[in-house]
């Protein structure tokens, strides 16, 4: 209502935000194993050389609805925190980037059926601010997931 003064504070612009990346792969599975193959076998297809805080000798586990890097001395860090989880067909996360912190963002992951070949994996990491950090930490992820998702394909008997 305040809005028909002709004095009224003219609303304050949404914060600069950068497009999602958007990805997808097909895998030769149905939608409730290559979701399970995602959230229960993390830990066999995650490149922890690529991304992890201890190297590729560090182990990732979905677990107590959080992704949770563990270290080769029992040191854990949480990258993501699941906000949202569907029947095998769409996870959510809230995405850290530096289990110490930074801006979060989310990652969501749908497992849709493509009756010609098994599943369509499709995961959009968004919520990226216009801020110096944020477009650093985007770069990464732009490299970072599909190979993620090459290694995932494989894992689950696919060719990327």
């Amino acid at each position: 209502m305040t809005d028909l003064f002709s004095d009224a504070s003219p609303p304050q612009p949404a914060p600069d935000r950068l497009a999602a990346l958007e990805f997808g792969i097909t895998v030769p599975v149905p939608p409730e194993h290559a979701a399970a193959g995602f959230s229960e076998h993390i830990h066999l297809w995650w490149p922890a050389g690529e991304l992890s805080v201890w190297g590729s000798e560090s182990f990732f586990d979905l677990e107590n609805r959080a992704l949770v890097e563990t270290s080769t001395d029992d040191e854990e860090a949480v990258w993501a925190e699941v906000s949202r989880a569907d029947d095998g067909r769409r996870l959510e996360m809230i995405w850290r980037h530096q289990p110490d912190g930074g801006v979060p963002t989310e990652v969501t992951i749908v497992f849709h059926d493509d009756a010609d070949s098994g599943s369509r994996v499709s995961l959009v990491h968004g919520g990226w601010t216009a801020e110096a950090s944020s477009r650093e930490d985007r770069a990464i992820y732009e490299a970072f997931w599909p190979l993620a998702l090459e290694k995932f394909c494989r894992f689950m008997g696919g060719t990327p």
